[in-house]
């Protein structure tokens, strides 16, 4: 007899109450006579919505090694707009914020090191 069956043949021949008992749907748990009365572990309670933080430009000016563009890349130009490029690792990221109130950050888009292109002024 091979490994498996045997292991099937025991499982099979124990009680009810010994085997743990199974959840009948998804986010559905059941426990043992030990744990019984006690709050769902923390992995299975529902996830709550978290507030984003926006970072202030105040803040990203401070903390982030940058340079300042004449003006945001077309895909990102909206007016009232400006933008800042951070080189990391293989890629740029191009952080546009707003020039209002805090000047919070509005988008990042991110482009390969290779994209650049330079040309002669």
């Amino acid at each position: 007899m091979t490994h498996r069956l045997t292991l099937a043949l025991c499982l099979m021949a124990l009680p009810a109450t010994v085997l743990p008992a199974a959840a009948s749907q998804p986010g559905e748990y059941k426990t043992g006579p030990q744990t019984e009365h006690v709050a769902a572990p923390i992995n299975l309670a529902p996830a709550r919505p978290v507030p984003m933080a926006v970072m202030s430009y105040a803040t990203f000016e401070a903390t982030v090694n940058h340079a300042d563009l004449a003006e945001c890349p077309p895909a990102m130009a909206q007016p009232g707009r400006f933008c800042r490029l951070v080189l990391h690792g293989e890629a740029l990221h191009v952080f546009a914020f707003s020039e209002d109130g805090d000047q919070p950050m509005q988008a990042v888009m991110e482009l390969p090191v290779d994209s650049l292109q330079f040309t002669a002024p």
